[in-house]
């Protein structure tokens, strides 16, 4: 079985999309599975154990360059997906465009997720299609798609079924490390720089940890800050304008994450690292992250998260931990 499934959009929802392969995985034992998706998380994709390929489109350079030039890439893109003989297309993305691409690529059979409120290309599939909720987690959603396709033969468990990114972690013989992701794309969902120092300050005169402050280039002076506020700025790191790769390491070398609601939240539950999120205007109940060991707080404005209750949690996470974590 020849898989194509296809997701663009932001790398938060590329990252929540990865169990749902790994499902898609043991659903058709045997298969080889290809995603298609941004060229911004194909680097996330390529550490996933369940993707044996990804093609890589740079659909925002396509939207806003010349026409021509766009035709002749979705061209070259629409020879290449034919040219590859898939016997099943999951569209995940489900956008007009992304429904197009499901018919034209010749795969004998068709799913696609029917977005609540926005248009569906009913004609491009041959399945039934997989209605959105809204009220479910993303990831939730996702493998609801994969559970709507007919499996060709019985599913069964994957005894050796593996996470869904694959990170070396470094575990150091030095004190234990918390990584803290103090970015966000939007104001409103940055928790202030000196909250988080606090509660660097607290784990590492407590617990004895180091910190790793990780922050965008764009708003490195984020990461900068929390240094800077501590009254321990030699047990800090601070991580600007990092890769993908290379945040995913950081973030899988920690004992425990906390991040602000952004797409590198959800790499803490990807590579099985303990993660508090801070949410404000986002929904938890769509994109909390989802491990077995993760929380979330929530206020808005997000100032009104307590670093008394971050703590608090912290506490708690650690208390629970992996004992393996801990040594």
């Amino acid at each position: 079985m020849n898989i194509l499934a296809i997701r663009f959009a932001r790398l938060g929802d590329v990252i929540l999309l990865l169990p749902a392969l790994s499902s898609l995985k043991r659903r058709f034992p045997g298969s080889r599975l290809t995603l298609l998706t941004g060229h911004r998380c194909a680097p996330i994709a390529e550490l996933c154990p369940a993707i044996d390929e990804v093609i890589a489109v740079n659909r925002l350079a396509m939207r806003d360059g010349p026409v021509w030039s766009a035709l002749r890439e979705i061209g070259r893109l629409v020879l290449h997906l034919r040219r590859k003989h898939f016997d099943l297309i999951v569209d995940f993305h489900s956008f007009r465009e992304t429904n197009l691409l499901a018919l034209v690529s010749g795969a004998r059979s068709r799913i696609g997720m029917k977005r609540y409120g926005a248009p569906y290309l009913g004609f491009c599939f041959n399945l039934p299609p997989v209605l959105e909720d809204k009220r479910i987690h993303v990831a939730d959603m996702f493998e609801r798609v994969v559970a709507g396709i007919p499996p060709t033969t019985e599913p069964h468990p994957d005894p050796t079924a593996k996470p869904w990114l694959t990170v070396e972690r470094r575990r150091s013989s030095g004190p234990p490390q918390i990584a803290f992701f103090v970015d966000a794309p939007v104001p409103e969902r940055i928790w202030p720089a000196e909250r988080f120092a606090e509660v660097a300050d607290f784990v590492i005169e407590k617990f004895g940890f180091s910190v790793s402050v990780i922050s965008s280039k764009e708003r490195g002076e984020l990461a900068v800050a929390v240094r800077d506020r501590s009254r321990n700025p030699d047990q800090l790191s601070v991580y600007i304008d990092m890769n993908l790769r290379m945040i995913v390491q950081i973030i899988g070398s920690a004992v425990l994450f906390v991040s602000n609601d952004t797409g590198p939240m959800h790499l803490g539950p990807a590579v099985g690292t303990p993660t508090l999120g801070l949410f404000s205007v986002g929904f938890p109940e769509h994109f909390r992250p989802m491990g077995p060991n993760d929380r979330f707080l929530r206020s808005n404005p997000i100032h009104l998260i307590q670093v008394k209750d971050v703590i608090a949690v912290l506490e708690e996470m650690w208390a629970t931990a992996d004992r393996d974590l801990q040594c």
